[in-house]
């Protein structure tokens, strides 16, 4: 059930009838002035300023009514500013609105008229101001004596002898200035305080939010503070700032803590902050314990690294100045102080419960940040942050139960990753404050590892920073005590993500020696091989590929010191030991994903093939045993027809660029391929993988027009049968007619024109057929289409100077 409001439920009635009154006592106030009577112009500006006597307006009206208020008091201000119209001595003025009846209206006067007391000069001005302030402790209910003292504040703000004013000297100095100010503000901190007191304890939430509201009406005291000309680094150092710090202390409520020590970081200049952050982290440290040090020390850390990052030279204002230590050192109070739980009195102690980390981890977050932009590649820096950390979760995370501050930790892990890279595996304290995470989040922060080093380009450069890298992601390549059952089903996309950005580690190898390269290789095929099937299949490859980089590199050694550079080193590494260890790496998975082995198979026998035209004869039976492993892997491996289907045209491709092997050597793998191919049980597949195996009879390693033919009339065969009895697949003929095509341009002799004119007419005839039947009129249709392409190329060939010989005989349609 909601709570009434305390001020009522008629809020807009009543402001509307305060705000006719004033607008009517405005109206004679004015038509006083017009007149220059003054006795007029007091009185109806004292009934205008009664309204604001009312204690049923809420706060958020109340201001609204003010400023009504306050808008039409300059006309009186003006008015007193004038002489010549009220004809009156200043001091004889200030005298006279001390008589006004009520204490409300007698004060909002006094603070008018004394602005134009001040302005005109008949007074010092320290006396003045003097004066209205201790008057003003007169109204000491906490909303009415605030809004009076910030309509102080408004009327003054330019009327204090501040340094280069026109008030300062006779009347006063920039002590008396600070005095004045510095005055009203403790007394607008003190009422504005108050307000929490007031009222019923089932309201204090919303005096809470009221309050809130009002603060600007406080901190207006500190803004004019901080744009003081006589506010200089001595004067506020010395002089303002302990004051300042003093009363803000000495006032125990957190919301004006908290308020005031956030604003002073905004209102005051970062040289000043700089010059005093000392006095200014001693007295965070006494605030009280409720108070959120959080946003209080972020923005000052950030103002700070602003300030001394962006400003020309300003990393030489730390000269003589260890800011990190003093952070540090008044951090650790300060968090140690938010921690510990206040003492409840007498009876039994509760039992310990885990306090909110969080705010205090963002801190040290926050720490981490300003020390790596201030201080960049201190790592010993970096560790001491870490290890404060660690310290405060051994004391404050029972039972190593981080709660919901388990993100914020591997945020702070994943800090200095940013900044420091590879360097964080020196750290000390980096592994203990990773060890109170669990395994999704030191997953979390290892990827975050991973990434920094791949997004940054930063090298791996010898086996001991292989080695220390991939223990620290351990959680990424194996699976631990706490890695979860379903890890890999419940996100697998997630999770071969995961292992892809892994697998980018094995690019970041750079270094001269070959040999350290080969070991950080193996070093790392030993780390991925720890992973399982699941992680293999996906980071073993990039081992592979990063091995095979080695061998182009080895191979310009060997020629460079064939041109006579002698005093190159001779690595232990050779091109046939990388090849040794590309050949053990793809048979530690092939049985787990053959289609990716079969490929890895044929991109190694690429790869010997080359070195081979280097040095021929060399290479050529390593080129051999890569294509033999990877028929062996079609043949125990692959069972899906599909899958067959695909890899005989893997195979194919790559066999028909081999160049290396002699003839016996490519025919048994030829025939081979071609075998498997004619086994495909579904027909279509298995006429298009012999027709596609026909070309490793027509390349560059093997010119055999007759076994062209022989695969080509196989596909026929197989077309004819499979045709009849499944008239939708009449396309293979046409798909056969573009084969004869391509062999008679490309000059194979015994593929003669006459078989291109029997196709040609075949195709036709099946087409024609096919239209007729309901069920394959649609891939009828497409397969005209098809042979209407292949038909307008062969009138191409025939009139093209270059073919119009081969195809002179040929009847087209």
């Amino acid at each position: 059930m909601a709570q009434p409001s305390p001020f009522g439920d008629d809020q807009d009635r009543l402001l509307d009838e305060a705000s006719a009154v004033v607008k009517e006592q405005a109206f004679y106030l004015k038509r006083a002035i017009d007149s220059d009577s003054t006795r007029e112009a007091l009185k109806h500006a004292s009934n205008m300023i009664c309204e604001l006597r009312t204690s049923l307006l809420s706060p958020k009206n109340y201001y609204e009514l003010y400023m009504q208020v306050f808008q039409e008091m300059q006309h009186l201000h003006g008015y007193f500013c004038d002489p010549g119209r009220h004809g009156r001595k200043m001091v004889d003025l200030y005298e006279s609105v001390q008589h006004a009846g009520n204490i409300l209206p007698r004060l909002y006067l006094l603070a008018t008229v004394g602005s134009a007391y001040i302005k005109s000069k008949e007074a010092p001005a320290k006396e003045i101001l003097k004066d209205v302030g201790e008057l003003c402790k007169g109204v000491q209910h906490p909303l009415r004596g605030l809004f009076l003292r910030y309509y102080v504040s408004q009327m003054m703000k330019d009327k204090v002898p501040d340094v280069g004013s026109g008030y300062e000297g006779e009347g006063g100095d920039m002590d008396d200035a600070f005095d004045a100010i510095f005055s009203n503000f403790m007394e607008s901190n003190r009422l504005w305080v108050r307000i929490q007191s007031q009222g019923p304890l089932r309201d204090k939430s919303k005096r809470e939010k009221e309050r809130h509201d009002l603060r600007v009406l406080v901190g207006a005291n500190l803004v004019r503070l901080s744009q003081l000309d006589g506010m200089s680094l001595e004067y506020y150092t010395n002089q303002a700032l302990p004051k300042i710090l003093d009363h803000i202390i000495s006032v125990k409520d957190t919301m004006s803590q908290q308020y005031f020590f956030e604003s002073m970081i905004q209102v005051f200049g970062d040289e000043f902050h700089l010059n005093t952050l000392e006095q200014l982290l001693t007295a965070y440290a006494k605030a009280q314990p409720t108070v959120d040090m959080k946003p209080i020390v972020v923005a000052l850390m950030t103002r700070l690294a602003n300030y001394l990052t962006e400003s020309e030279g300003g990393k030489d204002m730390l000269a003589g100045t260890d800011v990190f230590s003093l952070f540090r050192t008044h951090l650790n109070h300060i968090l140690e102080r938010a921690l510990t739980p206040a003492a409840t009195g007498g009876g039994a102690p509760a039992a310990p419960a885990s306090p909110d980390l969080g705010p205090c981890l963002e801190i040290q977050a926050a720490f981490m940040s300003f020390t790596n932009s201030l201080y960049p590649g201190k790592v010993h820096y970096v560790d001491l942050i870490l290890g404060s950390t660690v310290d405060m979760l051994r004391r404050h995370a029972v039972g190593g139960d981080l709660g919901g501050s388990a993100q914020r930790v591997a945020d702070l892990l994943a800090c200095p990753i940013k900044t420091l890279s590879m360097a964080v595996l020196e750290m000390e304290h980096y592994p203990l404050l990773l060890d109170f995470l669990d395994f999704s989040m030191r997953k979390q922060v290892a990827l975050s590892f991973v990434n920094g080093i791949t997004e940054d380009n930063h090298p791996l450069t010898n086996l001991d920073a292989v080695n220390s890298l991939f223990k620290f992601i351990t959680p990424l390549i194996t699976d631990m005590r706490d890695t979860p059952g379903n890890y890999y089903a419940s996100d697998p996309e997630n999770f071969v993500h995961e292992q892809q950005c892994v697998a980018k580690l094995a690019h970041q190898i750079r270094c001269e020696d070959m040999d350290s390269c080969l070991q950080m290789v193996t070093a790392m095929r030993g780390f991925f091989g720890q992973g399982g099937p699941q992680r293999m299949t996906h980071t073993l490859p990039a081992a592979f590929h990063a091995a095979m980089s080695l061998i182009p590199r080895l191979r310009a050694l060997d020629a460079r010191r064939a041109e006579g550079e002698e005093d190159l080193p001779v690595p232990a590494v050779t091109p046939k030991k990388v090849f040794q260890f590309m050949h053990k790496t793809v048979s530690a998975f092939q049985t787990h994903a053959p289609e990716v082995a079969i490929q890895l198979w044929l991109v190694a026998a690429g790869a010997a093939n080359i070195a081979d035209s280097g040095s021929p004869g060399v290479f050529d039976q390593i080129c051999y045993e890569f294509l033999t492993q990877a028929i062996m892997c079609f043949e125990e491996e692959l069972s899906e027809t599909v899958k067959q289907f695909a890899a005989v045209h893997t195979i194919v491709g790559t066999l028909t660029q081999i160049t290396c092997l002699n003839q016996e050597n490519y025919d048994a793998v030829s025939e081979k391929i071609t075998l498997h191919a004619a086994k495909l049980l579904k027909k279509p597949m298995q006429c298009r993988a012999v027709a596609a195996c026909s070309h490793l009879y027509w390349c560059s390693s093997r010119r055999d027009g007759r076994r062209v033919l022989e695969c080509l009339q196989k596909c026929l065969k197989v077309t004819d049968a499979h045709v009849q009895s499944d008239a939708s697949s009449v396309g293979l003929w046409v798909e056969m007619l573009d084969k004869y095509v391509y062999y008679c341009d490309h000059d194979v002799e015994e593929v003669q024109i006459t078989f291109i004119q029997s196709l040609l007419n075949l195709c036709q005839e099946h087409i024609s057929y096919a239209e007729k039947d309901p069920s394959s009129a649609e891939d009828a249709k497409k397969a005209k289409a098809h042979w209407n392409q292949t038909v307008a190329c062969l009138r191409d060939l025939k009139a093209s100077p270059e073919s119009s010989a081969k195809f002179a005989g040929l009847d087209l349609p």
